[in-house]
């Protein structure tokens, strides 16, 4: 499995969510982005992986 990169703005984004959730978002982003084939994550990316946990069942 590749490396994903971030861009800074994600990597900054990543920066101000808590500490105790970081790593969970972290997976979860990158998840998302080699599930839609994608190289990096980015701001966008994020956006949509936080709607999508809002998201009801």
């Amino acid at each position: 499995m590749s490396a994903i990169r971030w861009s800074s703005d994600a990597s900054a984004r990543l920066k101000r969510v808590p500490f105790f959730i970081r790593p969970f978002v972290k997976r979860r982003a990158e998840a998302a982005a080699r599930a839609q084939g994608e190289a990096e994550v980015t701001s966008a990316l994020l956006d949509q992986v936080k709607s999508s946990e809002h998201k009801p069942d």
